[in-house]
């Protein structure tokens, strides 16, 4: 009951927050900016968008591929299915739960796939961050006297740090010694078997460098592809922005107070982007057609879902950690 009804305070927060950005906005513009997309390009940028996901799979058997053997066709599977529930049933069953239950369902081993999907997203996260920091530098210009310096300098410091903690065993072991002074509900115990794994990657720099390399090709894909969807919206800014401005809204769609990042992630794009030369509608347009190509693509994760037999919800529901 706890889950609905955060789900449907998510989606009254959605609702609310395009309802007033809508409001805003000259719709006739804002129409005529949409249907100006031709059905081929959403359909090639779409295709697009499944190679990246494709790669960001491969990635995922790279750091899997120390611990343990999985063909890359399931991995393949599991990884849309993760897309399709992040898509279409956030917050009550995440997608990296029901991935972490098929993986888990696979290979019994609960601890390498928790600590597979954090080196996967970390990796992910990682070179979103190196890539905004280098576009920092082509457009500085376009940030200063705004904001966005020190709320970028936060996000980058506030990730330092946790890289620090994570793979300095010292400064980790001080913030758990911390943790046990407030007991932490057990979670240390829980934060430390996953440590013990996660450590286990300093031994094979070569992996990690393998997945960032992934990561970086990842990212930027997503971030081109994009840039090819305003080009076509008619949205004249250059490339370099697009780095810059695509990471912004990426974080700050991460934020979870809306279904999906629906309404936060288009409100940022109206704040950020007529600040390179777009408009409010070109801004808004992008960001829900993008939108509606991810999802439309993560339906494959439903068909596979079905496919594989499915699970049981509610045990995945009650049991919130990966099984040792």
């Amino acid at each position: 009951m706890k889950n609905v009804l955060s789900v449907l305070l998510k989606i009254c927060v959605s609702g609310f927050i395009l309802y007033v950005l809508f409001s805003k906005l000259d719709m006739a513009l804002f129409w005529r900016t949409a249907i100006s997309v031709k059905p081929h390009v959403i359909v090639l940028i779409a295709l697009f968008f499944v190679c990246t996901q494709a790669v960001s799979t491969y990635r995922w058997s790279i750091v899997l591929k120390k611990d343990m053997e999985v063909g890359y066709f399931k991995l393949l599977s599991i990884y849309f299915i993760g897309m399709f529930f992040n898509n279409f049933l956030p917050t009550m069953v995440g997608g990296d739960l029901v991935k972490g239950y098929f993986l888990y369902k696979s290979s019994q081993r609960g601890d390498v796939s928790f600590a597979s999907m954090f080196m996967d997203r970390y990796s992910g996260f990682t070179a979103l961050m190196t890539l905004t920091a280098l576009a920092l530098i082509p457009g500085w210009a376009l940030i200063k006297g705004t904001a966005l310096p020190v709320f970028l300098a936060l996000l980058i410091g506030a990730f330092v740090t946790l890289s620090l903690v994570i793979w300095v065993e010292g400064l980790h072991n001080r913030v758990m010694w911390l943790l046990s002074k407030v007991h932490f509900y057990g979670i240390n115990k829980k934060i430390d078997a996953f440590y013990n794994v996660l450590m286990s990657y300093k031994k094979h720099p070569g992996v990690l460098v393998k997945i960032f390399l992934c990561s970086l090709f990842v990212q930027s894909g997503v971030i081109i592809g994009y840039y090819l969807l305003g080009v076509q919206l008619g949205i004249g800014i250059s490339l370099g922005y697009y780095f810059l401005l695509i990471p912004l809204t990426t974080v700050i769609s991460m934020l979870p107070l809306s279904l999906a990042g629906l309404g936060i992630r288009e409100g940022a794009f109206i704040f950020l982007f007529p600040m390179a030369g777009a408009t409010k509608e070109q801004a808004v347009t992008l960001s829900l057609i993008w939108f509606a190509i991810t999802a439309i693509v993560s339906i494959i994760g439903g068909v596979e879902y079905i496919r594989m037999g499915g699970m049981p919800l509610k045990a995945v529901s009650r049991d919130r950690e990966p099984r040792p």
